[in-house]
């Protein structure tokens, strides 16, 4: 199952428990009560909040362990060097921005550190034996592979001469849901770490044995090593056969920042991640949701007879659509995935149209609202255009003054003032003119002299370099207007494509948020979760400084 269908799954039980635990609290008479029915469905949504797979990266120091993981992450971000770190987890997380949250012993306050700190804070060199007191260091980082819920641990090193670092190690064994262990060509399994793989191996999920510094053996060497390895571990194992993972994670890291495709296969960074991302989105989903079902069916199982019985038949075709793979076609045949655009972890912002049209706008206002002041010929051309619209003439409140607002619109009241009178004196039904409905609105003529520019300069931009199409941010106004612009067709469904991607991510981070809200979880969600639902409503409909209409009813 991939990742995407994975979280859908997750997102579609979690409406199956919501719906489950409206039927259980609606047949609550007592108020006080209710809180007794919603806490067995609360519990399950925690589980699905709280859905994280810890992927432990242990081995003696100095084996290349946080090498490994900047590989993985494609980020140099982790210390690295031979000074072994200290008695202090590391864990990696996703973040929308990069920092670290620090956990002390002895204490519940949490603290918050920048990045280019950590050496100081968890290495030997700058926190000797630990005096800083600190348990664990969260790094967090907008890496797209730990978006999903992936949870990177590096531990501190094994048979390190501080006796503390080997057994702060043991001690987050059962913690443990799949260990990578990493050793070198240089001394490949020292007792160390058979040792600690003959203990792991009793809880873990899974093992995955790197042979890193592949560059400073030979292929026949590297050969000879492996097979080494393979027979030791499978000996630890009882038997289990284990393929060990040739890598440099140096030169990993190294050409995925050059963006050297050839390079970073001759690492053996590519085929190792492939194979654990496989298990972690195979099997990792077959155990999580296999216990989910079952303990979903269970408490439907709670509601009155007859009340849950269309939400179990939804549950049973959900786990059966989940156990079928999806890119497999009637015959055996492999469908081909549907062409998406990639989105990049910080590529989902506001329309860049709304932002270019909203500084028009404001630069317009700072200028006008000086000379409505100042300038009696302006208050007078103000006055007979009927002023602003509606939502200008509250732009204009923002950036006005009270005594500059004072001395602009008196001439407008008052000529509106005469045109009540006459339709009074008259019979008019309607007035000629008025602020309620204003199509000479000099700010909405800025506003779309302003929208006009800019979409003809993105489409200049976007012909000289199409590829730019895959980190425009647009709303859906605005890309309709872009899109009758546009004669490129291939242009054109490169924008759609990246136009649904962004909604649809989007759209996960609204059910992930929503989800850790419903558990009582908020403090899990990302950023981008947090900023997700004014995000939608922004994409759906624009910046409301710039798309707003105001309509006049009927009467």
């Amino acid at each position: 199952m991939e990742l995407k269908s994975y979280e859908q799954v997750k997102f579609d039980l979690a409406e199956i428990i919501r719906s489950g635990e409206l039927i259980a609290v609606e047949q609550v008479k007592d108020q006080n009560k209710k809180w007794q029915a919603e806490q067995p469905w609360r519990e399950l949504l925690t589980r699905l909040a709280e859905d994280r797979f810890t992927v432990v990266v242990a081995g003696r120091f100095n084996r290349g362990k946080s090498s490994l993981m900047n590989a993985l992450l494609g980020m140099d971000r982790l210390p690295t060097g031979i000074i072994p770190l200290t008695s202090v987890i590391t864990s990696v997380r996703y973040g929308t921005s990069e920092k670290v949250v620090l956990s002390y012993y002895g204490s519940g306050l949490r603290g918050e550190a920048k990045l280019a700190e950590l050496p100081e804070l968890v290495t030997e060199k700058g926190n000797p034996g630990n005096v800083r007191r600190i348990r664990a260091a969260e790094i967090q980082l907008p890496a797209e592979i730990l978006r999903r819920g992936f949870f990177f641990v590096d531990t501190p090193g094994l048979g390190s001469a501080i006796f503390e670092n080997s057994q702060t190690t043991e001690q987050f064994i059962p913690e443990i849901d799949v260990l990578i262990l990493v050793t070198s060509y240089e001394s490949p399994l020292t007792e160390d770490e058979i040792r600690f793989l003959r203990q792991a191996s009793m809880s873990v999920r899974a093992v995955f044995v790197v042979v890193n510094k592949q560059d400073t053996a030979s292929t026949e060497t590297r050969q000879e090593i492996l097979d080494y390895v393979a027979s030791t571990v499978g000996n630890v194992l009882e038997g289990k056969t284990i393929k060990p993972f040739s890598v440099s994670a140096r030169d990993g890291l190294a050409a995925k920042q050059a963006n050297n495709s050839e390079a970073l296969k001759a690492s053996g960074i590519p085929a190792f991640e492939e194979e654990l991302i496989r298990f972690l989105t195979d099997e990792r989903s077959r155990l999580f949701l296999s216990a989910m079902f079952d303990r979903v069916f269970s408490t439907l199982e709670s509601l009155p007879q007859g009340e849950g019985d269309h939400l179990r038949a939804e549950l049973v075709k959900l786990r059966d659509q989940s156990n079928t793979d999806t890119r497999l076609a009637e015959g055996g045949a492999v469908v081909a995935p549907p062409v998406r655009a990639r989105v990049n972890a910080r590529g989902v912002t506001p329309c860049e149209i709304c932002r270019g049209t909203l500084h028009q706008l404001l630069d317009f206002f700072r200028q006008y609202q000086y000379d409505l002041t100042m300038r009696p010929e302006t208050q007078e051309e103000h006055a007979q255009r009927g002023g602003f619209c509606p939502l200008h003439t509250w732009h204009y409140e923002q950036v006005a003054s009270p005594r500059g607002i004072c001395t602009a619109y008196p001439r407008l009241l008052k000529r509106m003032a005469q045109d009540f009178r006459a339709m009074a004196a008259n019979g008019s039904e309607k007035p000629g003119n008025s602020s309620l409905v204003n199509p000479s609105c000099p700010a909405c003529k800025v506003r779309w002299d302003a929208e006009d520019r800019l979409v003809r300069s993105m489409d200049e931009r976007l012909r000289m370099n199409p590829e730019t199409a895959s980190v425009v941010s647009l709303c859906v106004p605005h890309l309709e207007l872009l899109l009758h612009q546009i004669a490129d067709e291939p242009l054109r469904l490169r924008l759609l494509l990246r136009e649904a991607a962004v909604m649809e991510r989007t759209a996960e981070d609204m059910q992930r948020y929503a989800i850790k809200h419903d558990a009582l979880r908020r403090h899990l969600a990302s950023q981008e979760e947090n900023d997700a639902p004014l995000l939608a409503l922004q994409l759906l409909s624009g910046h409301r400084s710039v798309n707003a209409v105001f309509t006049i009813r009927e009467i």
